[in-house]
């Protein structure tokens, strides 16, 4: 396996400037997801380091070695396309082992990875059959194998479950997972899905309109993030991002945030250094739903628990949840809660404030403020 270094790496189309200035360090053995929205850049930015792309300014390195004049065959890379493209004519086993006779390995070793990979990827009672005599996940699995018995240095993978429905896609991503563990392997994985960056990645870089947003572990991406969009990108449902004012009282530090027919409400925060520079100054409050919960769910143990009275203007039961909707500072609020908490649309409830996990940001530049 070897690392990735990705030196302020710019890519232009005439006038258009795709990429500008990605600098990404993978460390050998990573799994860094490439999330953003459609057009973001984050498959170009992939396509770059397989060598389908070339770079207009910058340095892709794998391992030692600069990849500018490298053509794709000399990269030691496997990819995984959204597409699986497999072909039709071949068995299973051909379309596994074709790259290894391609490079002349000799039968016997082909067989061995060959079986080893199948195995590995439980469609050994596959490989006797033709693509089209597949489901789309046995197809996605023969992909796989047939990156996995390259034992290259890096994976890459574009998008590779976008194809499958809801519930394929979750067991994929659990044995892309294993997968990982198993072989401690350093890929880089495209996907416009917030929840697969989270479940998969030892890294996240975070692409809006061809910039790196923030480069972080999914703790650091959920729980400090460091823009607004990253906030609200990052979580499902996302962040509560709400206007507020912060107040002094006794040297104490307060969101105030106004409530619909009654009087503000103070919630504490903690005490943060940037936090006094915007004293009687308006800021945004970015606080996730598991942090608004019944007081029962609370976390005792937090030093910035505020239990206030809120109207209800919806709930919404999930099952294992119930989703909890208030209004404050003029937006809608999510609160996560207990399934069972008694709570009615229209009626008055207890809603827990977990101050500890709120951020603040700057409503000019949209920065988290520290």
């Amino acid at each position: 396996m070897a690392s990735i270094d990705i030196v302020n790496v710019h890519k232009s189309y005439g006038s258009a400037h795709v990429l500008k200035g990605i600098d990404i360090q993978v460390d050998d053995g990573d799994f860094l997801v490439l999330v953003g929205p459609s057009g973001c850049g984050k498959s170009t930015l992939l396509n770059m380091i397989a060598g389908l792309e070339e770079i207009s300014d910058g340095d892709i390195r794998i391992g030692d070695e600069s990849m500018k004049d490298k053509r794709p065959s000399e990269r030691d890379i496997a990819m995984v396309f959204q597409s699986y493209a497999l072909y039709p004519n071949m068995t299973v086993a051909k379309n596994i082992s074709f790259g290894l006779e391609m490079r002349n390995f000799s039968k016997a070793e082909i067989k061995e990875r060959t079986e080893s990979v199948s195995k590995m990827l439980q469609i050994e009672q596959l490989l006797a059959r033709k693509p089209g005599q597949l489901s789309g996940g046995q197809r996605q699995r023969v992909a796989m194998g047939r990156a996995l018995v390259r034992e290259p240095k890096v994976f890459l993978f574009d998008e590779p479950l976008s194809n499958l429905d809801a519930k394929l896609r979750v067991d994929m991503r659990t044995e892309i997972k294993k997968l990982h563990q198993r072989l401690g392997a350093t890929i880089v994985y495209v996907t416009h899905d917030q929840i697969e960056a989270m479940t998969l990645a030892t890294k996240i870089a975070i692409m809006k309109a061809g910039e790196l947003q923030q480069l972080g572990t999914p703790d650091q991406l959920y729980n400090q993030p460091s823009n607004l969009f990253v906030a609200g990108f990052m979580g499902s449902p996302s962040m509560n991002i709400l206007p507020a004012t912060i107040a002094e009282q006794g040297g104490k530090l307060f969101a105030k945030l106004s409530q619909k027919n009654t009087d503000d409400l103070l919630l504490p925060l903690p005490e943060q250094t940037g936090y006094r520079s915007y004293i009687n100054k308006g800021v945004l409050l970015g606080i996730r739903p598991e942090a608004i919960t019944d007081p029962e769910s609370a976390d005792k143990d937090s030093e910035h628990l505020y239990i206030a009275d809120c109207i209800v203007n919806v709930t919404e039961p999930t099952g294992a949840d119930l989703f909890a909707i208030t209004e404050l500072g003029g937006r809608e609020v999510i609160a996560r809660m207990r399934a069972n908490t008694p709570l009615k649309s229209g009626e008055t409830g207890p809603f827990a404030f977990n101050m500890n996990k709120a951020v603040l940001f700057d409503p000019s530049s949209e920065a988290r403020i520290d």
